[in-house]
Protein backbone atom coordinates (compact mmCIF):
# COMPACT_ATOMS: atom_id res chain seq x y z
CA UNK A 1 0.00 0.00 0.00
CA UNK A 2 1.40 4.00 -1.06
CA UNK A 3 2.59 5.25 2.31
CA UNK A 4 0.55 8.50 0.91
CA UNK A 5 -2.94 6.46 1.33
CA UNK A 6 -1.85 4.54 4.75
CA UNK A 7 -1.19 7.81 6.32
CA UNK A 8 -4.48 8.85 4.93
CA UNK A 9 -6.36 5.31 6.51
CA UNK A 10 -4.21 5.78 9.91
CA UNK A 11 -5.68 9.63 10.04
CA UNK A 12 -9.22 8.61 9.69
CA UNK A 13 -9.11 5.65 12.17
CA UNK A 14 -7.06 8.24 14.79
CA UNK A 15 -10.18 11.11 14.06
CA UNK A 16 -12.83 7.71 14.61
CA UNK A 17 -11.42 6.96 17.56
CA UNK A 18 -11.31 10.38 18.96
CA UNK A 19 -14.84 10.66 18.50
CA UNK A 20 -15.00 7.10 20.34
CA UNK A 21 -13.21 8.33 23.14
CA UNK A 22 -15.45 11.47 23.74
CA UNK A 23 -18.89 9.55 23.12
CA UNK A 24 -19.24 8.47 26.52
CA UNK A 25 -18.81 11.95 28.07
CA UNK A 26 -21.49 13.35 25.63
CA UNK A 27 -23.62 10.10 26.90
CA UNK A 28 -23.35 10.75 30.63
CA UNK A 29 -23.76 14.89 29.96
CA UNK A 30 -26.79 14.71 27.97
CA UNK A 31 -28.38 11.66 28.87
CA UNK A 32 -29.27 10.34 25.42
CA UNK A 33 -27.93 6.62 24.79
CA UNK A 34 -24.19 6.45 23.67
CA UNK A 35 -25.03 4.63 20.62
CA UNK A 36 -27.37 7.65 19.47
CA UNK A 37 -24.70 9.80 20.47
CA UNK A 38 -21.95 8.07 18.20
CA UNK A 39 -24.29 8.05 14.76
CA UNK A 40 -24.65 11.71 15.70
CA UNK A 41 -20.90 12.06 15.56
CA UNK A 42 -20.52 10.15 12.64
CA UNK A 43 -22.90 12.37 11.06
CA UNK A 44 -21.38 15.46 12.35
CA UNK A 45 -18.26 14.71 11.73
CA UNK A 46 -18.82 14.28 7.84
CA UNK A 47 -21.01 17.14 7.57
CA UNK A 48 -18.46 19.41 8.76
CA UNK A 49 -15.37 17.62 6.95
CA UNK A 50 -13.73 16.40 9.97
CA UNK A 51 -13.07 12.97 8.23
CA UNK A 52 -14.48 11.14 5.65
CA UNK A 53 -15.39 7.40 4.77
CA UNK A 54 -13.27 5.12 3.70
CA UNK A 55 -13.20 1.42 2.65
CA UNK A 56 -11.57 0.02 5.56
CA UNK A 57 -13.10 2.15 7.91
CA UNK A 58 -15.94 0.23 6.19
CA UNK A 59 -15.18 -3.10 6.40
CA UNK A 60 -14.09 -2.83 10.16
CA UNK A 61 -17.26 -1.30 10.83
CA UNK A 62 -18.88 -4.45 9.47
CA UNK A 63 -16.86 -6.67 11.74
CA UNK A 64 -17.68 -3.82 14.44
CA UNK A 65 -21.33 -5.24 13.51
CA UNK A 66 -20.86 -8.84 13.43
CA UNK A 67 -19.30 -8.33 17.13
CA UNK A 68 -22.00 -7.16 18.47
CA UNK A 69 -24.08 -9.61 17.05
CA UNK A 70 -21.59 -12.04 18.67
CA UNK A 71 -21.79 -10.30 21.90
CA UNK A 72 -25.94 -10.70 21.54
CA UNK A 73 -25.81 -13.85 20.76
CA UNK A 74 -24.27 -14.76 24.42
CA UNK A 75 -27.43 -12.66 26.11
CA UNK A 76 -29.23 -15.85 24.62
CA UNK A 77 -28.91 -19.20 26.66
CA UNK A 78 -30.97 -21.78 25.08
CA UNK A 79 -31.14 -23.63 28.16
CA UNK A 80 -33.52 -20.13 29.55
CA UNK A 81 -35.93 -21.40 26.91
CA UNK A 82 -37.39 -24.02 29.44
CA UNK A 83 -37.76 -21.77 31.99
CA UNK A 84 -40.03 -20.12 29.94
CA UNK A 85 -42.57 -22.72 30.42
CA UNK A 86 -45.25 -23.31 28.01
CA UNK A 87 -47.74 -21.02 28.67
CA UNK A 88 -45.64 -18.06 27.91
CA UNK A 89 -44.43 -19.15 25.08
CA UNK A 90 -47.82 -19.55 23.69
CA UNK A 91 -48.86 -16.25 24.57
CA UNK A 92 -45.08 -14.99 22.95
CA UNK A 93 -46.42 -16.48 19.91
CA UNK A 94 -49.51 -14.55 20.35
CA UNK A 95 -47.69 -11.50 20.99
CA UNK A 96 -45.55 -11.68 17.52
CA UNK A 97 -48.26 -13.14 15.54
CA UNK A 98 -50.39 -9.62 16.33
CA UNK A 99 -47.01 -7.90 15.75
CA UNK A 100 -46.60 -9.23 12.04
CA UNK A 101 -50.11 -9.29 11.07
CA UNK A 102 -50.46 -5.99 12.29
CA UNK A 103 -47.25 -4.94 10.51
CA UNK A 104 -48.77 -6.26 7.36
CA UNK A 105 -51.97 -4.53 7.71
CA UNK A 106 -49.78 -1.20 7.59
CA UNK A 107 -47.60 -2.09 4.88
CA UNK A 108 -50.62 -2.89 2.50
CA UNK A 109 -52.58 0.25 3.65
CA UNK A 110 -49.47 2.58 3.24
CA UNK A 111 -48.41 0.65 0.23
CA UNK A 112 -44.87 0.44 2.02
CA UNK A 113 -42.33 -1.33 0.45
CA UNK A 114 -42.42 -5.53 1.65
CA UNK A 115 -38.86 -4.79 4.20
CA UNK A 116 -41.32 -3.05 6.40
CA UNK A 117 -43.00 -6.49 7.52
CA UNK A 118 -40.00 -7.41 9.12
CA UNK A 119 -38.41 -3.56 9.88
CA UNK A 120 -41.42 -2.62 12.08
CA UNK A 121 -41.41 -5.61 14.27
CA UNK A 122 -37.70 -5.95 14.47
CA UNK A 123 -36.42 -6.76 18.42
CA UNK A 124 -32.78 -6.07 19.76
CA UNK A 125 -31.68 -7.43 23.51
CA UNK A 126 -29.19 -3.59 23.34
CA UNK A 127 -31.50 -1.04 24.98
CA UNK A 128 -33.80 -3.78 27.54
CA UNK A 129 -30.23 -4.28 29.07
CA UNK A 130 -29.18 -0.77 28.69
CA UNK A 131 -32.80 -0.13 30.76
CA UNK A 132 -32.22 -2.95 33.12
CA UNK A 133 -29.00 -1.71 34.66
CA UNK A 134 -30.75 1.70 35.32
CA UNK A 135 -33.78 0.41 36.69
CA UNK A 136 -33.11 -3.00 37.93
CA UNK A 137 -34.20 -6.81 36.95
CA UNK A 138 -37.22 -6.76 39.56
CA UNK A 139 -39.97 -4.60 37.34
CA UNK A 140 -42.83 -6.58 35.57
CA UNK A 141 -42.14 -4.78 32.12
CA UNK A 142 -38.72 -5.54 31.94
CA UNK A 143 -38.79 -8.67 33.12
CA UNK A 144 -41.38 -9.41 29.93
CA UNK A 145 -39.04 -7.62 27.67
CA UNK A 146 -35.64 -9.59 28.95
CA UNK A 147 -38.11 -12.41 27.85
CA UNK A 148 -39.57 -11.45 24.50
CA UNK A 149 -36.44 -9.84 23.67
CA UNK A 150 -34.50 -13.00 23.17
CA UNK A 151 -37.31 -14.65 21.08
CA UNK A 152 -37.82 -11.47 19.35
CA UNK A 153 -34.14 -11.29 18.53
CA UNK A 154 -33.96 -15.02 17.64
CA UNK A 155 -36.69 -13.57 14.76
CA UNK A 156 -35.20 -10.29 13.69
CA UNK A 157 -31.75 -12.86 12.72
CA UNK A 158 -34.63 -15.07 11.03
CA UNK A 159 -36.32 -12.39 9.02
CA UNK A 160 -32.41 -10.60 7.87
CA UNK A 161 -31.88 -14.21 6.37
CA UNK A 162 -35.47 -14.32 4.70
CA UNK A 163 -34.91 -10.47 3.43
CA UNK A 164 -31.54 -11.39 2.12
CA UNK A 165 -32.47 -14.18 0.31
CA UNK A 166 -36.07 -12.75 -1.06
CA UNK A 167 -34.74 -9.70 -2.73
CA UNK A 168 -31.52 -11.56 -3.80
CA UNK A 169 -33.44 -13.91 -5.46
CA UNK A 170 -37.05 -13.35 -5.64
CA UNK A 171 -39.50 -15.62 -5.43
CA UNK A 172 -37.10 -18.43 -7.49
CA UNK A 173 -35.82 -21.86 -6.86
CA UNK A 174 -32.96 -19.84 -5.88
CA UNK A 175 -34.79 -18.51 -2.99
CA UNK A 176 -36.33 -22.33 -1.89
CA UNK A 177 -32.85 -23.64 -2.36
CA UNK A 178 -31.16 -20.41 0.43
CA UNK A 179 -34.32 -21.67 2.77
CA UNK A 180 -33.87 -25.42 1.99
CA UNK A 181 -30.15 -24.64 3.22
CA UNK A 182 -31.02 -22.52 6.31
CA UNK A 183 -33.30 -24.81 7.77
CA UNK A 184 -30.60 -27.54 7.14
CA UNK A 185 -28.11 -25.30 8.58
CA UNK A 186 -30.46 -24.78 11.72
CA UNK A 187 -31.06 -28.96 11.79
CA UNK A 188 -27.36 -29.37 11.90
CA UNK A 189 -26.98 -26.60 14.48
CA UNK A 190 -29.23 -28.34 16.56
CA UNK A 191 -28.18 -31.73 16.18
CA UNK A 192 -24.69 -29.83 17.29
CA UNK A 193 -25.32 -28.71 20.25
CA UNK A 194 -27.09 -32.19 21.02
CA UNK A 195 -23.93 -34.07 20.40
CA UNK A 196 -21.94 -31.53 22.17
CA UNK A 197 -24.13 -32.04 25.08
CA UNK A 198 -23.70 -35.29 25.33
CA UNK A 199 -19.90 -35.35 24.90
CA UNK A 200 -19.67 -32.43 27.92
CA UNK A 201 -21.96 -35.00 30.03
CA UNK A 202 -19.41 -37.65 29.63
CA UNK A 203 -16.20 -36.28 29.70
CA UNK A 204 -16.80 -33.16 31.67
CA UNK A 205 -13.21 -32.24 31.95
CA UNK A 206 -13.22 -31.72 28.07
CA UNK A 207 -15.03 -28.65 28.88
CA UNK A 208 -12.31 -27.15 31.19
CA UNK A 209 -9.88 -28.21 29.01
CA UNK A 210 -11.48 -26.19 25.89
CA UNK A 211 -11.65 -23.13 28.21
CA UNK A 212 -9.66 -23.75 31.52
CA UNK A 213 -11.31 -22.09 34.93
CA UNK A 214 -7.78 -20.37 35.27
CA UNK A 215 -6.46 -19.04 32.27
CA UNK A 216 -3.34 -17.20 32.09
CA UNK A 217 -3.35 -17.80 28.16
CA UNK A 218 -6.15 -16.05 27.14
CA UNK A 219 -7.22 -19.40 25.90
CA UNK A 220 -11.07 -18.18 26.40
CA UNK A 221 -10.74 -15.65 24.09
CA UNK A 222 -9.10 -17.03 21.61
CA UNK A 223 -11.40 -19.94 21.54
CA UNK A 224 -14.25 -17.57 21.66
CA UNK A 225 -12.76 -15.73 18.60
CA UNK A 226 -12.23 -18.99 16.53
CA UNK A 227 -15.81 -19.75 16.44
CA UNK A 228 -16.98 -16.04 15.91
CA UNK A 229 -14.58 -16.19 12.63
CA UNK A 230 -15.05 -19.64 11.42
CA UNK A 231 -18.92 -19.69 11.88
CA UNK A 232 -18.81 -16.71 9.98
CA UNK A 233 -17.01 -18.14 7.01
CA UNK A 234 -19.75 -21.24 7.13
CA UNK A 235 -22.56 -19.38 6.77
CA UNK A 236 -21.02 -17.06 4.22
CA UNK A 237 -20.04 -20.40 1.98
CA UNK A 238 -23.63 -21.43 2.73
CA UNK A 239 -24.77 -17.55 1.18
CA UNK A 240 -26.74 -17.48 4.16
CA UNK A 241 -26.67 -13.97 6.37
CA UNK A 242 -23.23 -13.62 8.09
CA UNK A 243 -25.32 -12.51 11.48
CA UNK A 244 -26.24 -15.98 11.60
CA UNK A 245 -23.11 -17.16 12.17
CA UNK A 246 -21.91 -14.71 14.40
CA UNK A 247 -24.94 -14.62 16.51
CA UNK A 248 -24.90 -18.67 17.13
CA UNK A 249 -21.16 -18.05 17.67
CA UNK A 250 -22.35 -16.15 21.10
CA UNK A 251 -25.00 -18.51 21.68
CA UNK A 252 -22.73 -21.22 21.86
CA UNK A 253 -20.36 -19.45 24.18
CA UNK A 254 -23.46 -18.88 26.20
CA UNK A 255 -24.90 -22.29 26.48
CA UNK A 256 -21.82 -24.17 27.07
CA UNK A 257 -19.34 -22.29 28.46
CA UNK A 258 -21.22 -19.85 30.79
CA UNK A 259 -18.93 -20.64 34.00
CA UNK A 260 -16.77 -17.95 32.35
CA UNK A 261 -18.17 -14.67 33.60
CA UNK A 262 -15.53 -13.04 33.27
CA UNK A 263 -15.62 -13.87 29.71
CA UNK A 264 -18.46 -11.92 28.87
CA UNK A 265 -16.76 -8.52 30.65
CA UNK A 266 -13.97 -9.47 28.63
CA UNK A 267 -15.56 -9.58 25.20
CA UNK A 268 -17.52 -6.74 26.15
CA UNK A 269 -14.62 -4.30 26.82
CA UNK A 270 -13.39 -5.63 23.29
CA UNK A 271 -16.53 -4.52 21.76
CA UNK A 272 -17.95 -1.88 22.94
CA UNK A 273 -14.39 -0.20 23.72
CA UNK A 274 -13.98 -0.12 19.88
CA UNK A 275 -15.76 -2.33 17.19
CA UNK A 276 -19.21 -1.87 18.04
CA UNK A 277 -18.31 2.26 18.72
CA UNK A 278 -16.84 2.52 15.21
CA UNK A 279 -19.69 0.38 13.75
CA UNK A 280 -22.06 2.87 14.26
CA UNK A 281 -19.83 6.04 13.88
CA UNK A 282 -19.72 4.56 10.32
CA UNK A 283 -23.86 4.38 10.32
CA UNK A 284 -23.51 7.86 10.89
CA UNK A 285 -21.70 9.05 8.12
CA UNK A 286 -23.97 7.35 5.92
CA UNK A 287 -26.82 10.04 7.19
CA UNK A 288 -26.13 12.54 5.38
CA UNK A 289 -27.19 15.81 7.25
CA UNK A 290 -27.75 18.31 4.32
CA UNK A 291 -29.94 16.22 2.49
CA UNK A 292 -32.25 15.36 5.90
CA UNK A 293 -31.99 19.39 5.94
CA UNK A 294 -33.13 20.45 2.78
CA UNK A 295 -36.08 17.66 3.36
CA UNK A 296 -37.20 17.99 7.11
CA UNK A 297 -39.99 15.45 6.06
CA UNK A 298 -37.41 13.07 6.38
CA UNK A 299 -37.82 13.75 10.13
CA UNK A 300 -41.44 13.58 10.16
CA UNK A 301 -41.09 10.45 8.85
CA UNK A 302 -38.82 8.44 10.80
CA UNK A 303 -41.24 9.70 13.70
CA UNK A 304 -44.05 7.75 12.08
CA UNK A 305 -41.95 4.45 11.83
CA UNK A 306 -40.90 5.31 15.55
CA UNK A 307 -44.74 5.71 16.52
CA UNK A 308 -46.18 3.55 14.11
CA UNK A 309 -43.72 0.70 16.21
CA UNK A 310 -44.59 1.61 19.20
CA UNK A 311 -48.80 1.21 18.22
CA UNK A 312 -47.84 -2.34 17.49
CA UNK A 313 -46.40 -3.03 20.26
CA UNK A 314 -49.01 -1.62 22.63
CA UNK A 315 -51.98 -3.33 20.15
CA UNK A 316 -50.03 -6.77 20.69
CA UNK A 317 -49.18 -6.32 24.27
CA UNK A 318 -52.76 -6.10 25.30
CA UNK A 319 -53.21 -8.88 23.20
CA UNK A 320 -51.08 -10.80 24.65
CA UNK A 321 -50.60 -10.02 28.04
CA UNK A 322 -53.22 -7.81 29.25
CA UNK A 323 -53.51 -10.15 32.33
CA UNK A 324 -49.94 -10.45 32.41
CA UNK A 325 -49.71 -6.74 33.86
CA UNK A 326 -51.70 -5.41 36.82
CA UNK A 327 -50.87 -1.92 35.79
CA UNK A 328 -52.07 0.00 32.52
CA UNK A 329 -48.84 1.70 33.57
CA UNK A 330 -47.09 -1.24 32.74
CA UNK A 331 -47.88 -2.28 29.13
CA UNK A 332 -46.80 1.35 28.12
CA UNK A 333 -43.71 0.91 29.76
CA UNK A 334 -43.19 -2.78 28.63
CA UNK A 335 -44.37 -1.39 24.92
CA UNK A 336 -41.85 1.55 24.95
CA UNK A 337 -39.05 -0.63 25.76
CA UNK A 338 -39.24 -3.02 23.51
CA UNK A 339 -39.57 -0.54 21.04
CA UNK A 340 -36.05 0.92 20.34
CA UNK A 341 -34.15 -1.86 18.50
CA UNK A 342 -31.62 0.77 17.60
CA UNK A 343 -28.95 -1.99 16.29
CA UNK A 344 -31.63 -4.60 14.53
CA UNK A 345 -33.21 -1.56 13.19
CA UNK A 346 -30.05 -0.07 11.88
CA UNK A 347 -28.79 -3.29 10.19
CA UNK A 348 -32.52 -3.79 8.90
CA UNK A 349 -32.49 -0.70 6.80
CA UNK A 350 -28.30 -1.26 6.07
CA UNK A 351 -28.94 -4.40 4.43
CA UNK A 352 -32.53 -3.10 2.57
CA UNK A 353 -30.57 -0.59 1.29
CA UNK A 354 -27.75 -2.53 -0.24
CA UNK A 355 -30.14 -4.82 -1.46
CA UNK A 356 -32.68 -2.07 -2.85
CA UNK A 357 -35.40 -2.85 -1.45
CA UNK A 358 -35.01 0.39 0.19
CA UNK A 359 -34.60 4.20 -1.53
CA UNK A 360 -32.37 6.46 0.19
CA UNK A 361 -34.75 9.01 1.65
CA UNK A 362 -36.47 5.92 3.22
CA UNK A 363 -32.87 4.69 4.96
CA UNK A 364 -32.38 8.00 6.40
CA UNK A 365 -36.00 7.84 7.72
CA UNK A 366 -35.00 4.48 9.41
CA UNK A 367 -31.80 6.07 10.78
CA UNK A 368 -33.70 8.89 12.04
CA UNK A 369 -36.17 6.83 13.69
CA UNK A 370 -33.78 5.07 15.05
CA UNK A 371 -32.27 7.99 16.74
CA UNK A 372 -36.09 9.56 18.14
CA UNK A 373 -36.12 6.03 19.99
CA UNK A 374 -32.98 6.43 21.71
CA UNK A 375 -33.96 9.67 22.95
CA UNK A 376 -37.58 10.55 23.07
CA UNK A 377 -38.87 7.09 24.70
CA UNK A 378 -35.76 6.96 26.88
CA UNK A 379 -36.74 10.04 28.51
CA UNK A 380 -40.90 9.12 28.15
CA UNK A 381 -39.89 5.80 29.82
CA UNK A 382 -37.87 8.11 33.00
CA UNK A 383 -41.56 10.42 33.05
CA UNK A 384 -44.16 7.63 33.29
CA UNK A 385 -41.83 5.52 35.81
CA UNK A 386 -41.19 8.59 37.94
CA UNK A 387 -44.32 10.61 37.73
CA UNK A 388 -47.74 8.29 36.51
CA UNK A 389 -49.09 6.31 39.39
CA UNK A 390 -49.91 2.97 39.07
CA UNK A 391 -54.10 2.39 38.20
CA UNK A 392 -55.50 -1.08 38.22
CA UNK A 393 -56.22 -2.26 34.69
Amino acid sequence: MHESALYHHFLSFAIVSILIVIAPFLSKITRIPIVVVEMFLGAFGVYFGIFHPSEIISVFAKIGFLFLMFLCGMEVDLRGFRALGRKFLKKALVYFLILYIGAVIVVISFNLPGIFIAALPVMSLGMIMALIRDYGKDEPWLQLALKIGIVGELLSITALVFINGIYSYGLTFELYKTLFVLIGFVLVIIAFFAVIKIVFWWFPGFKNFLMPKHDGQNQDIRLSMMLFLCLIVVVMGLELENVLGAFLAGMIIATFFSYKHELIEKLNDIGFGFFVPLFFINVGTTLKLDVVLENPKLLLYGICIAFCMIALRIVAAFGAFRHYFSHLRDIILYALSDSMPLTFLVATAALGLELGALGQNAYYAFLLAAMFEGICFIIVIKLIYTFWKPRML
